[in-house]
C-alpha cells in the first residue's frame, strides 16, 4: 500500500508492508519499525540529532500530567477540530513532537480524551505523524502509547511527499526552514503556537531587570498568511520545581544561573500568567 512517505535514500515512494509494519521502495530499501516503537529515517552516520536528559523528560511529563496546561489543551483541541471538520481524511504532522503529549491530547484514543473536542468519527479519519530528532523523546512517546506514526528524522529534510499533509502543528518549538510548508497541502493548515507578550511574566521578572511589556513580533515566513488567531490566557499556581521546568520548555533556562535557579526552586508562584497565541496559517 502506497504511503505519503518517500525513501530517505533514493526519494522513491514508500509502500507499507501491513504484516511487518515496515516500509520499502521499489529500489528495495527497507525501513523497519524498531523495538523502541518508531521508524528511523536517518541515513547519515554523522547525524547527531538531539536529546534531553531523562530528568528533563520526566519533569516535563509530570508537569503536563499535572493538568496545569489543561486550558491550553482544550483551546488547541477546539481549533484543531474546527480545522479538521469536513475533511474525509486528515494527515496531521506534529513537528518536533517531543514526547507526544499534544498528539495524545488531540486524540480521543488517549487517556486525555476528555480534553479533546474531536468526535470519535472525526478522529477515525485522522492519521497522526510525529517527527523528532531526539530518539529518547520518541521512545517516551511510544512508551506512553502515543497514537501516531513516530519518525526519527533530520528536520532539514522531512521524509514526506510534497503537498501531502493536511494539518501541520508546531508546539513548544520554532518554525524553521521551509520543510513544513513544502509538505503542507495548498489548502492545508499550519497551526503555530507562540508565547504571548505576558507569558510567564512573574518568572521573567526574576530573570530580566526592568522588564517592560513589548508588542509581540511574530517573524513569520513571507510565504504564509494568517487566517485566524486565538489568544489563550489563563493563570495557575506553580511550584518552584514546575517553574524551572517551564523555563526549560520555553527556552529560558539558559538565562538562569545556579544561584537564581536555586532561588526559583524555593519559590511558589501564585497565579502565574500563561499567555499564548495560536496562529492558523496557510501557504500563499
Amino acid at each position: 500500500m502506497d504511503s505519503i512517505l518517500v525513501c530517505p535514500i533514493c526519494a522513491e515512494s514508500l509502500q507499507l508492508h501491513e504484516q511487518s509494519q515496515g516500509y520499502y521502495c521499489n529500489n528495495k530499501h527497507h525501513i523497519d519499525k524498531n523495538a523502541q516503537g518508531y521508524w528511523s529515517f536517518v541515513t547519515s552516520p554523522k547525524f547527531k540529532g538531539s536529546s534531553e536528559s531523562r530528568q528533563q523528560l520526566r519533569a516535563k511529563r509530570f508537569l503536563k500530567a499535572s493538568g496545569i496546561l489543561s486550558p491550553l489543551v482544550k483551546q488547541v483541541s477546539s481549533v484543531f477540530s474546527d480545522v479538521a471538520e469536513g475533511k474525509d481524511e486528515v494527515n496531521h504532522l506534529n513537528y518536533q513532537c517531543n514526547d507526544g503529549f499534544y498528539i495524545r491530547s488531540l486524540s480521543t484514543l488517549s487517556t486525555l480524551s476528555t480534553l479533546s473536542t474531536l468526535s470519535a468519527q472525526a478522529e477515525d479519519n485522522v492519521t497522526h505523524w510525529g517527527v523528532s530528532e531526539a530518539d529518547n523523546a520518541l521512545f517516551a512517546a511510544s512508551k506512553d502509547t502515543t497514537p501516531a506514526n513516530l519518525l526519527l528524522t533530520p528536520f532539514k529534510k522531512l521524509p514526506f511527499k510534497s503537498d501531502a499533509i493536511d494539518i501541520v502543528t508546531v508546539f513548544e518549538a520554532q518554525l524553521k526552514g521551509k520543510e513544513c510548508l513544502r509538505v503542507l497541502k495548498p489548502d492545508g493548515a499550519l497551526l503555530l503556537l507562540v508565547p504571548g507578550a505576558r507569558h510567564l511574566w512573574q518568572l521573567k521578572q526574576k530573570i530580566y531587570q526592568n522588564l517592560l511589556e513589548k508588542p509581540q513580533q511574530l517573524n513569520l515566513p513571507k510565504d504564509v498568511e494568517i487566517i485566524n488567531t486565538t489568544e489563550i490566557k489563563f493563570n495557575a499556581d506553580v511550584s518552584g520545581e514546575q517553574a524551572i521546568t517551564l523555563l526549560d520548555m520555553n527556552n529560558l533556562s539558559w538565562r538562569v544561573n545556579d544561584e537564581l535557579a536555586h532561588q526559583i526552586k524555593q519559590t511558589s508562584f501564585e497565579q502565574l500568567e500563561f499567555d499564548y497565541v495560536l496562529l492558523h496559517l496557510k501557504k500563499r
